[in-house]
């Protein structure tokens, strides 16, 4: 559990995604995954800058590491 803490906190920028992935993150103003999905996913999708593309890179990552579950809305807040 600390190692996914630890990957969560990580800046983005030293983590294995592809150039264009990181440089949409600062765009968005995210700079650790914890960032991203501490973010309600309808205000995410809602960002401008925001793409599927880049979702998709980050539900990738996040599924190779067993973390996808955190990017699940809350029961009772706003769902995808």
């Amino acid at each position: 559990m600390q190692e996914n803490q630890e990957l969560l906190c990580r800046p983005i920028v030293h983590l294995d995604f592809s150039s264009d992935f990181k440089a949409r993150s600062r765009e968005l103003g995210f700079d650790t995954l914890e960032a991203i999905v501490r973010m309600p996913p309808v205000e995410l999708i809602s960002m401008e800058g925001f793409s599927y593309t880049w979702l998709g890179e980050l539900t990738g990552f996040m599924q190779k590491n067993k973390l996808l579950h955190l990017m699940q809305p809350m029961p009772g807040s706003t769902s995808w």
